[in-house]
């Protein structure tokens, strides 16, 4: 019952500053809509670039024109192939030099005599390939012929170790496409720049509720209710446990805040997890009110411990690369060290859909820093204690 009063009142003191209510509510909430608007072009999953048609100059140097090669002409009849290339049929090999030089041409292809013979004879399948001037047209049209070529060869060696046979199973087998675009581990996903420092914000803001711990641990102190509480029947552990509870129920309902709010104002997406993005908010509130609490127990001042909390949250927010992006190797070698980094990597893998067994090492890591510092403060509180 103890306890339960303190916690109640410390509550009603929260709650009845203005000040706290705005810098714990309103202040995230314009941090992540300035920052989102401005950095969106910086910050986020861009999305793919657009490729292209390439124009390519086709050389054929046997008797017929480019038509001879019926090969390559299917090739390049594909769906997939006529949306990124272009054939335009030269009639010689210094024709296409010239286009090259002038522009006209971005690849050449020169189809040797005999090309389509010679591959249904069982020979290896060879092309040359004249580059331009533009490096991604280059790269675009080399991979898809490279591709061709390889496709060829590739059932020329099938024939010939397992017989022609081997080809007519390969191919009733081969239902699925070869090539799908899209984003890389995040089920086609991309997160905005708001999303981004919405994570950021939100994990910075709860560590901020260290400065709360602060205010509330040195606040009785100093205006000497400490002394007139424990003038009372009331033990020390009760005082101790009632405001930590207080401000952890404060700290609960502004991550809450922030997260709906944030989604109704500016759509801010935060993934299909709810229940296991509550639980890392969860813990990243016990890790951040017992480093405080370490703090707090070893300052002398309220002011030496609220510049402390600051310097910290600051810090690990930034080195993590919370504040501006950062290199990865920087992030993911010094930024492990901070409790943001581990917290904010899960939270944006939740908004890209990734699965549980990449979230899991993240949660345990959060759940043995969280655990190390609870016990950290029980071994410093029976040394220091909390009193007047």
């Amino acid at each position: 019952m103890n306890t339960w009063i303190i916690m109640m009142h410390e509550l009603r003191r929260l709650f009845r500053s203005r000040t706290m209510l705005l810098n714990m509510l309103l202040l995230p909430l314009v941090l992540i809509f300035l920052l989102g608007a401005s950095l969106s072009g910086v910050v986020g999953a861009k999305e793919a670039a657009k490729i292209e048609p390439v124009r390519i100059a086709v050389v054929n140097t046997g008797d017929g024109g480019a038509e001879a090669s019926v090969m390559i002409k299917a090739f390049l009849e594909t769906p997939e192939v006529k949306d990124i290339l272009i054939p335009v049929e030269t009639g010689s090999r210094q024709a296409a030099e010239s286009g090259l030089r002038t522009g006209k041409y971005a690849y050449a292809v020169i189809v040797p005599p005999g090309f389509d013979q010679g591959v249904q004879r069982g020979g290896q399948a060879e092309l040359e390939f004249i580059l331009g001037k533009d490096h991604t047209g280059n790269l675009v049209a080399g991979t898809a012929f490279d591709n061709f070529l390889r496709e060829l060869n590739y059932k020329q060696a099938v024939a010939v170790t397992l017989g022609p046979q081997a080809l007519t199973a390969s191919s009733a087998s081969a239902k699925n496409t070869g090539v799908v675009l899209g984003d890389l581990n995040n089920g086609g996903k991309t997160y905005t720049a708001a999303q981004f420092y919405a994570a950021s914000m939100l994990l910075m803001f709860l560590l901020y509720s260290g400065l709360t711990v602060t205010g509330s641990l040195f606040g009785d102190r100093e205006n000497r209710t400490l002394l007139r509480i424990n003038s009372m029947p009331v033990k020390d552990w009760q005082v101790f446990v009632g405001k930590m509870l207080g401000v952890g129920l404060v700290s609960i309902l502004q991550c809450l805040a922030i997260i709906l709010l944030s989604d109704w104002l500016f759509g801010v997406y935060w993934g299909n997890r709810p229940g296991l993005l509550l639980l890392f908010c969860l813990l990243m509130i016990i890790a951040s009110m017992t480093l405080s609490v370490l703090v707090c127990l070893f300052s002398r001042t309220s002011a030496t411990a609220a510049n402390m909390i600051s310097v910290l949250t600051v810090g690990m927010t930034f080195i993590s690369g919370g504040m501006a992006p950062l290199p990865d190797s920087w992030v993911n070698s010094v930024g492990a060290f901070t409790l943001n980094h581990w917290a904010q990597q899960a939270i944006i893998r939740m908004m890209l859909h990734s699965g549980l067994e990449q979230l899991l090492p993240n949660l345990w890591v959060m759940c043995l820093i969280s655990a190390v510092l609870f016990g950290a403060v029980i071994v410093s509180y029976r040394k220091v204690g909390y009193h007047a």
